[in-house]
């Protein structure tokens, strides 16, 4: 598999879209609070052989999973509590924004 999306990378880019989303609720009618979010993957384990490597978590693309053998594939089950700002404060995002994300 050349290009390996890892969980740091998933967990940064729906904090990214987050941030953007409550960005984008500023001053707007209506609001929604952020709940609790619960995520789910597929991910492939792998162990590196080196000293340092360690053990690496990476998510699976659709479909993806034949190519992998059963006993590297686990399934993931992340909840996140209710996002806070920087100050502590629950966000809130607006749907007033009808794009889907790529």
């Amino acid at each position: 598999m050349s290009s390996q999306l890892g969980l740091v990378d998933v967990v940064q880019a729906l904090r990214a879209e987050l941030a953007r989303a409550s960005e984008l609720a500023t001053d707007q009618a209506v609001q929604f609070p952020v709940g609790q979010i619960t995520l789910e993957f597929q991910v492939g384990v792998t162990r590196s052989a080196e000293a340092t490597g360690g053990i690496k978590f990476w998510v699976l693309e659709l479909g993806a999973s034949a190519g992998v053998a059963k006993e590297s594939v686990q399934t993931v089950t992340i909840v996140l509590e209710p996002p806070v700002d920087a100050h502590g404060m629950p966000i809130k995002v607006s749907a007033l924004n009808s794009e889907k994300p790529a």
